[in-house]
């Protein structure tokens, strides 16, 4: 193993890794874990200049490359007289070089002339399209890869598969660019959650606005946010405000959250919310929660992975963090609305593929890659990229039809997505597994088993769901039935408090042991007073894996 890391390999390579002799020690178990899947990894040195690094991944690479793994934090911005013809200052060693592209629609509206970009390590042929992913480890020391490593190495061995996996956590600062422009933003928000996610999913949703109907019930929004982090999620997104080392989100007073049609003055008229930092370089430090429940985070936000800053970045304290994301996505330099969910939106529909697709990602660097080849290329069919899909999604040309109200830019909609592609950065490692879940059949009968019943006992039968799953793995079984996301119950005779509750709250639940291959029944009751759209999701945590698979259905 040593002799592998001492010498670049010669054999086809499905990673690159890009690192300096101080960190081979600290690579080592990774190197191992990846060497048991079946990977095989080449290895280059560092060089001075973006330009060189380019041609030496290129030389090292083959036609079986998937992935590039940079093994050094990239070298602060300096001035041209001090750096490279790209801005780089290569004093200092161990750090891997950045490319700094122009930024042609973003520096009209307040961004830096250019941007750094590890994109063009990913185009080995140089056609301007990505052939594989980047992803940065962004260390300086080998004790914080050691770190780094054994939160991998960890996260992966987990035997942990419980509900936590299916949960996808959403958080969103007020844009303040105006009722329209917010309302065309939050508009594509819920797209995401309701056409993107599949049903099996379980979505949970934090908008900073007081009387909004997903604000968190408290006086923090801050403390709200963090106690859903801590309980895990597969994903953690975040859409609103940022700057290179915080993420911040606005207030909106009562008249703004009128404006938008949704309930204002919640708090009795009483201003309890301030202006406030959601999260920041010290704040991300006390990001905590079980390590094997990280969530992979997604920073829709302008700055927060400028990790070409004299210190650290957001992106990259939060990944650091021992209680952190196990990656982070995000931006280098300012983004725009319709940029951000564009990528947003193509990310989460590649690695939320329905479950049983066979061309769901096995690994964060293909979900990753495939939408940036979306960004990429134009709105035409894109048949015959390998892992982008056969066109544009129906849910993104959605979003080009918003683009005219949430991007500025206007026509220029083709340069907005290309250059969204080399903004957003992967600070992890691209070969992270994303563990998919296996397919549960489900289906369901509403009658509760009693649909041979004679007509005249129906009224006086309790409400309840037949369940039937038939599972792929033996462990406990949970099936609820749940809300959809803004949906309400018709209240009858039956007062309750959170009928209202616009999130996927359940309203009945019941677990049991399965065993595999046989079929489990599952009968839910339901409340006498509920009537409208559920999802009934079912969850299978098992010794060695999950499973999950969900359907819609309306109870009259």
């Amino acid at each position: 193993m040593t002799l592998l890391l001492m010498t670049p390999s010669v054999r086809a390579a499905d990673v690159v890794v890009v690192c300096a002799d101080d960190y081979r020690d600290a690579l080592l178990p990774w190197c191992e874990l990846r060497q048991e899947e079946g990977l095989t990894l080449a290895f280059c040195p560092p060089e001075a200049t973006p330009n060189a690094m380019s041609a030496a991944i290129r030389k090292t690479a083959d036609g079986e490359t998937r992935y590039v793994v940079l093994v050094g934090d990239a070298p602060p911005f300096a001035s041209r007289t001090a750096g490279d013809a790209n801005g780089n200052d290569a004093t200092q060693s161990n750090r891997i070089p950045t490319h700094y592209l122009p930024s042609r629609v973003t520096s009209a509206y307040g961004s830096t002339p250019t941007y750094p970009s590890d994109l063009p390590y990913a185009d080995l042929d140089g056609d301007g399209v990505s052939d594989v992913v980047v992803g940065r480890l962004p260390v300086v020391a080998p004790e914080q890869l050691r770190d780094l490593v054994a939160r991998i190495v960890s996260y992966e061995s987990s035997q942990d598969f419980g509900s936590w996996r299916r949960c996808l956590q959403l958080t969103a600062g007020v844009g303040g660019f105006g009722a329209l422009v917010d309302g065309a933003i939050e508009s594509v928000t819920r797209t995401v959650l309701t056409s993107v996610l599949p049903a099996d999913a379980k979505p949970q949703i934090a908008y900073a606005s007081p009387g909004h109907a997903f604000c968190p019930v408290g006086d923090s929004f801050y403390d709200a946010v963090m106690q859903r982090y801590r309980s895990g999620a597969r994903f953690w997104v975040y859409a609103g405000h940022g700057s290179v080392d915080r993420l911040d989100f606005l207030t909106r007073s009562a008249d703004d959250a009128s404006a938008l049609s949704q309930p204002a003055g919640a708090d009795g008229g009483q201003r309890r919310w301030q202006v406030e930092s959601l999260l920041n370089n010290e704040t991300a430090s006390q990001l905590g929660g079980n390590p094997n429940r990280s969530p992979i985070a997604v920073l829709l936000a302008c700055y927060a992975g400028a990790y070409d800053a004299p210190g650290d970045c957001l992106s990259e304290r939060m990944l650091l963090a021992p209680g952190g994301p196990i990656a982070v996505i995000a931006a280098s330099r300012l983004t725009m609305p319709y940029g951000n969910a564009r990528f947003g939106l193509g990310l989460l529909e590649s690695a939320y593929r329905p479950v049983g697709d066979e061309a769901s990602p096995e690994r964060l660097g293909d979900a990753m890659l495939e939408a940036v080849r979306r960004l990429q290329k134009n709105l035409a069919a894109v048949e015959g990229q390998p892992g982008t899909g056969s066109s544009v999604s129906t849910t993104q040309l959605m979003v080009d039809g918003l683009a005219g109200l949430i991007s500025p830019a206007g026509s220029n909609l083709a340069d907005e997505r290309g250059e969204h592609a080399g903004l957003y950065q992967l600070f992890g490692d691209p070969t992270l597994r994303l563990q998919r879940p296996e397919e549960l059949k489900i289906t369901v009968d509403d009658s509760g088993g009693n649909s041979d019943r004679p007509e005249v006992e129906e009224p006086s039968l309790p409400k309840r769901v037949c369940v039937r799953v038939t599972s792929p793995i033996a462990g406990t079984l949970t099936v609820c039935v749940d809300r959809p996301l803004t949906a309400t119950a018709i209240e009858s005779d039956t007062e309750s408090n959170d009928v209202d509750d616009p999130h996927g709250c359940t309203i009945g639940q019941v677990s049991l042991q399965v065993e595999v291959s046989e079929i489990g029944i599952a009968i839910i009751p339901l409340p006498d007073h509920w009537s409208g759209p559920v999802v009934v999701r079912a969850f299978v945590q098992g010794a060695n894996a999950w499973a999950t698979g969900a359907t819609r259905m309306l109870i009259d």
